[in-house]
């Protein structure tokens, strides 16, 4: 007589454990418990080719580099996952939500969220869903300075309805609930070759100061989350390896070194005039500049940016052609900055 095979209820996943489904997948969560995952087979093949080459061959008991292909669990086939339960959990809530709910714009926690997914997605060749989780996360970092300033305008915009509410929150999130958070975007970049939002990624983050670690803030709501209210960024910088963090101090120290040349580039240049006054016009507007920037002098690419804009901060200006000049000299040294980020921040 042929013993039945034992089956855990207990340890079935709770919403991804289908009675419907044609296979189940098991794997260890970080207790080294076993999670069982009932799918249809029909789900797994159409996302992923591994899968179908694996469904296509008949059932092994030995070790395969995909997992281990068991008779049966519940009453169909069983396949023993190498990965992590979390890990599989993750993909086959993705390949079950089309609508890709879980990739919320601008979310700070998407790169945590969908770090295991886009391991599998890899993994398991599951081409779609890597390149939507790949263009989800660069959508989220502007890629050009087009995209860098608009997206400034839209934290500007959320800044001050924050700064409206006593609290300072709206819906329930802090500005920086609502932002794209760039330590876990530079983990998850560099873990898995999305280059193309690290610049942005470094130079948010070089903006953030080391002491607002994310978890902190808002596991102390009474001392260093008071913050927050008032627009405080942070990072996950825990997330950074060692790497990661050489490359932010070079890229800070380039950074500084570009900002201390603009009061020589831009502001010590001769009136084209050579009108009387300028020249002394034009120290004055660096001054003021170095002693009221509206946001930080660690942020040279808001600097050049008032610099294109004097009008609008001051009264007394050098003459017209002074004004002009330095407009165009910032747009220029603007436009370099931007430019030079994969090398400052030794990305290239």
């Amino acid at each position: 007589m042929v013993s039945k095979p034992m089956c855990y209820p207990e340890q079935h996943h709770p919403t991804l454990y289908f009675d419907d489904g044609n296979v189940v997948l098991s794997a260890l969560n970080k207790d080294r418990e076993r999670c069982y995952f009932r799918v249809h087979q029909s789900v797994l093949c159409r996302h992923s080719s591994v899968f179908s080459d694996m469904f296509g061959m008949p059932p092994k008991r030995e070790p395969t580099p995909e997992g281990e292909l068991s008779e049966s669990y519940d009453g169909v086939v069983h396949i023993q996952m190498p990965d992590s339960a979390e890990e599989v959990a993750s993909l086959i809530d993705v390949l079950y939500d089309p609508l890709g709910t879980a990739y919320k714009r601008f979310s700070p926690n998407t790169p945590v969220h969908v770090h295991g997914t886009l391991k599998l997605a890899i993994k398991y060749e599951c081409e779609a869903l890597r390149s939507r989780i790949v263009e989800n996360i660069e959508a989220d970092w502007p890629q050009t300075l087009t995209q860098w300033d608009a997206r400034r305008q839209e934290v500007m915009v959320a800044r001050s309805d924050h700064y409206l509410q006593l609290n300072g929150k709206i819906d329930g999130m802090f500005l920086d609930d609502r932002l794209p958070e760039p330590a876990s975007a530079i983990r998850i970049a560099s873990d898995f070759g999305i280059h193309s939002i690290l610049p942005a990624a470094f130079y948010q983050l070089s903006l953030i100061s080391t002491e607002a670690e994310w978890d902190r803030y808002r596991a102390n709501p009474s001392t260093e989350g008071k913050q927050l209210r008032f627009g405080a960024r942070t990072a996950r910088w825990k997330l950074l390896d060692k790497t990661d963090l050489m490359r932010l101090v070079h890229g800070q120290k380039s950074l500084a070194a570009y900002t201390r040349a603009i009061g020589t580039d831009i502001f010590g240049s001769r009136c084209p005039r050579n009108s009387q006054g300028c020249s002394r016009a034009r120290m004055d507007c660096w001054k003021y500049l170095q002693e009221n920037a509206p946001v930080s002098m660690e942020d040279p690419l808001e600097i050049l940016r008032d610099c294109m804009s004097l009008g609008e901060l001051l009264r007394d200006l050098p003459c017209a052609s002074c004004t002009s000049d330095i407009a165009t000299k910032a747009e220029k040294k603007r436009n370099e900055l931007w430019r030079s980020l994969p090398a400052f921040f030794n990305l290239v």
